[in-house]
């Protein structure tokens, strides 16, 4: 069962607050009050209230129960069903929270499934409807106003913190800290998921201002600057998307570098040994006549003398070729 609030404005002045759900059938009716009723965990119950108390059509209804819908605005008579997504970075995830908009011509519902982003942004958007001056002669559209600009604010926050983490990536790879790569190719992907989700908030307050319906003329402004403020922080994200892509091929080419620097030691190490090895062998066969024969008091010192001159021009030699 999920849980319900009930915020009151009242046009004849004081705060909004907060008041029985119970009186939402006795207050909607009345067009000089503002309502924010406010959904977490919507089960069966709930949705029977916006059901018969508001009339929502079906269809929205029915998103309403599914998580992970795609963000949109679909208008359906006097009031408008909105999806979008609020931006979460916990700990070193990116996660974007579902949010859902029921807005009217004098009541806003949002539902929600109560992760921490969502109601912070849903308690900052409070304290600025609060704060704002015109809120009673603006209506619900300053209350929108604010959960619109709280939740771009947010992306801000998130694009901060992505920028910090490419930093700290940054200075690993430098300072060749090992998981530095795999850092990279999980920051990407998790970028790869903001375009999907965030960028067509851009495009629901388009579709909002577009149709203008619910928006006083003296607010329309403050929307066109919210929506800017979120195709400016997409735009930057994307931008941020593609220097990780740039930053993966760097190290993917270093990799590769080092790999054939290894493999030239290696190679080098192997021809230097090869040749005392192979000498080695063949002393170690019993064969009646050697050179230097065995019988000869100096063959242990030439021998060894001629396995060290071979060991010092396999050095030099590696070296002269920079392989060592």
């Amino acid at each position: 069962m999920g849980t319900m609030r009930l915020v009151v404005e009242a046009c004849g002045g004081g705060m909004p607050v907060e008041t029985s759900v119970d009186r939402l059938r006795e207050l909607l009716p009345d067009g000089t009050k503002q309502l924010w009723l406010d959904i977490s965990d919507p089960a069966e119950e709930e949705v029977a209230l916006l059901r018969q108390v508001f009339g929502f059509h079906e269809l929205a209804l029915e998103d309403v129960t599914r998580p992970h819908e795609r963000p949109r605005c679909d208008a359906y008579g006097s009031y408008y069903f909105i999806v979008v997504y609020v931006a979460e970075h916990s700990g070193n995830a990116f996660a974007p929270r579902e949010l859902n908009l029921f807005w009217g011509e004098n009541y806003m519902v949002t539902i929600h499934r109560r992760p921490a982003a969502v109601l912070a942004v849903l308690e900052e958007s409070r304290r600025r409807w609060e704060r704002n001056e015109q809120r009673q002669t603006q209506g619900v559209s300053c209350l929108a106003y604010t959960l619109f600009e709280s939740l771009v604010d947010g992306y801000f926050v998130v694009q901060d913190r992505i920028a910090e983490r490419i930093t700290a990536i940054e200075e690993s790879i430098f300072e060749g800290h090992e998981g530095a790569a795999a850092d990279l190719f999980r920051l990407r992907k998790e970028l790869l998921g903001v375009p999907p989700l965030l960028a067509p908030t851009s495009h629901v307050l388009a579709e909002v201002l577009r149709r203008e319906r619910l928006i006083p003329h003296g607010l329309k402004p403050y929307f066109a600057d919210v929506q800017d403020h979120a195709i400016h922080v997409l735009a930057e994200l994307d931008s941020q998307r593609d220097l990780l892509s740039a930053a993966l091929d760097t190290q993917v080419f270093y990799a590769f570098n080092r790999l054939g620097k290894i493999m030239q030691r290696l190679t080098a190490i192997t021809l230097i040994i090869l040749v005392p090895n192979f000498v080695a062998s063949i002393y170690g066969m019993n064969f009646d006549r050697m050179f230097p024969p065995r019988e000869w008091s100096y063959s242990f010192l030439a021998v060894n003398l001629f396995l060290l001159l071979m060991i010092a021009w396999g050095f030099i030699h590696s070296r002269m070729l920079r392989w060592l």
